[in-house]
C-alpha cells in the first residue's frame, strides 16, 4: 500500500490570517507508516501550551503581516527543547491555526538556528485528541493496525441557522433571503424584519446570524460546532436577544454587535432526535483513510459491506459513523470491532 497520496486541502482566506488560499498536503493511508515517517522526520516533538500569539498588520494593515506563536515547552518526546519555543509563522502559508490557552502536540521542522515552525500539513494537533498518539511516542511502540470494522449510521432532524432565522423573520412565507450592508440598515432604522449572516474569521467553528424578527426584537443566532463537528447530527441553534443591534458598515457587508445579550437558548438541536442503528462487523474500509489522529481516522468505503470471514480477528477494530457529510466518514480506533461501544449506542 502506497503510505501517502497527495490530497488538496482548501484553506479560506479568513480561517488562515497568512493569506493562504490552498494547501496541498499529504493524505495519510496508514496509522503505522505516518506516525513513523512523522517522527524521523520531525526536529522537535513537543507537548506544549500557547502562551502569547502576537500579531501585527503592519502600517494601516498594509503589511508585513507578522505572526508570531510563543508555546511553554510541558513535555518533550523528541529532540531537546527550550523551556518557551518560538513558532514565526510570518511567511508560512498553511500556518498553523494555534488558540491561546490550547495545549498542542507539536511537530516542529526546519533549522534550530534559523527557527523551527509546523504547519497544518504536519501532526501538529490539541492534545485533547492525541492521548492515544502521545502514549505511543512515550512508549516508542507504534498502535497496531485495525483488523475489522463497524459502521454506526445516524439521522436525525436537520438543524441549520438559516432555516432558523428564516421561521423567526418571515414564518411560512418565502422566499425570505438574508440582506447585508445598507439594506439591513435600513431595515434596523425603520424597524422591519431582516436577517444578515455574519462575516467572522473563524467560521469553521461556528456560523452566526443577526437580525429583527416577527415580533420586532433583535436576535443573535449561533450554529455550533458548525464545520468543527467531529460527526454527524450535532448541530445546534443558540439564540440570544439584544437590546439593541449596532452596524459598522464594511465593503462586503456589514459587521453587527449585539448588545444587552440575554442567556442562549437552544432553538434546534439535531442530538435531541439522534438515532442510530449498527450494521454488522465487516472488512477494514477498503478505501482511503486520513490517520492525522492516530485514533480517529477520516475513512472512505464503497457502499457494498464487505464480510468478514469466519474466525477472523475483530481485534482491534474501527468504529465509523455514516452521515451526511460526503464521501470521507470519521472513525474511531476501539478495542473490539464486535462490541458496540456503549457511549455510542442509541441517540
Amino acid at each position: 500500500m502506497l503510505s501517502r497520496i497527495a490530497v488538496l486541502l482548501v484553506l479560506g482566506l479568513l480561517a488562515w490570517p497568512s493569506g493562504a488560499w490552498a494547501c496541498s498536503c499529504p493524505l495519510e493511508l496508514d496509522v503505522r507508516d505516518a506516525l513513523k515517517e512523522a517522527r524521523e522526520e520531525a526536529v522537535l516533538i513537543f507537548r506544549g501550551r500557547v502562551d502569547d500569539i502576537h500579531e501585527d498588520f503592519g502600517k494601516d494593515e498594509q503589511g508585513p503581516y507578522v505572526r508570531r506563536v510563543t508555546l511553554t515547552v510541558l513535555e518533550t518526546f523528541k529532540g531537546k527543547a527550550a523551556p518557551k519555543q518560538v513558532f514565526d509563522q510570518s511567511e508560512i502559508m498553511c500556518e498553523y491555526g494555534f488558540d491561546k490557552g490550547v495545549e498542542y502536540l507539536v511537530y516542529a521542522y526546519g533549522d534550530e538556528k534559523k527557527g523551527l515552525g509546523t504547519s497544518v500539513c504536519t501532526r501538529t494537533q490539541p492534545v485533547r485528541g492525541a492521548s492515544v498518539e502521545m502514549e505511543s511516542l512515550r512508549s516508542g511502540i507504534l498502535p497496531r493496525r485495525p483488523v475489522a470494522m463497524r459502521r454506526q449510521h445516524l439521522s436525525c432532524t436537520r438543524c441549520e441557522v438559516e432555516a432558523v432565522a428564516r421561521t423567526l423573520v418571515c414564518g411560512s412565507k418565502v422566499p425570505c433571503e438574508p440582506s447585508n450592508g445598507k439594506t439591513s440598515e435600513d431595515a434596523l432604522r425603520e424597524g422591519r424584519p431582516f436577517w444578515e449572516i455574519a462575516v467572522k474569521e473563524d467560521t469553521w467553528k461556528d456560523r452566526r446570524v443577526f437580525g429583527v424578527g416577527l415580533d420586532g426584537r433583535a436576535f443573535q443566532l449561533v450554529q455550533r460546532p458548525y464545520l468543527g463537528a467531529e460527526e454527524a447530527c450535532e448541530q445546534r441553534v443558540l439564540r440570544r436577544r439584544c437590546e439593541r443591534l449596532t452596524l459598522k458598515p464594511l465593503g462586503h457587508g456589514a459587521r453587527m454587535t449585539c448588545t444587552g445579550v440575554s442567556e442562549e437558548e437552544p432553538l434546534c438541536d439535531e442530538k435531541a432526535t439522534r438515532r442510530a442503528t449498527w450494521g454488522p462487523v465487516e472488512a477494514p474500509p477498503r478505501g482511503r483513510c486520513d490517520w492525522s489522529r492516530a485514533d480517529a481516522p477520516d475513512c472512505e468505503w464503497d457502499s457494498d459491506t464487505v464480510p468478514l470471514a469466519p474466525g477472523a480477528p475483530t481485534r482491534p477494530g474501527l468504529v465509523c459513523t455514516t452521515g451526511d457529510r460526503g464521501n470521507m466518514f470519521p472513525c474511531r480506533v476501539v478495542p473490539d470491532a464486535a462490541a458496540i461501544p456503549p457511549a455510542a449506542d442509541g441517540p
